[in-house]
């Protein structure tokens, strides 16, 4: 399954209009994310049924503009580095618009 796919069927994404509700994983990466990236769009949610082993994040930020998908994917992979080591995966979709 793809990403889209995946994220559309996933019943709790949160963008950066509010951060009610998620989870202390959830909530430790988009701020982490938030800072870093002053994202246009920010969505993250934790996809292995509450126990913080994996997660899928969608963010858009101007930073990333002019950068392959690749290095868009480092620079959010280099920021989360502490983090990932304790996932089973990282699910990511970043773009600059």
């Amino acid at each position: 399954m793809n990403f889209g796919a995946f994220a559309r069927s996933l019943t709790r994404l949160y963008s950066t209009s509010s951060i009610e509700g998620l989870t202390a994983g959830e909530s430790q990466l988009y701020n982490k994310l938030q800072k870093a990236f002053d994202p246009i769009r920010l969505r993250v949610a934790d996809v292995s049924g509450g126990c913080g082993s994996m997660y899928a994040i969608d963010i858009a930020s101007k930073s990333f503009e002019g950068k392959s998908i690749v290095k868009q994917h480092r620079l959010v992979n280099d920021l989360l580095k502490e983090e990932i080591k304790d996932m089973h995966g990282l699910q990511l979709r970043t773009s600059s618009k």
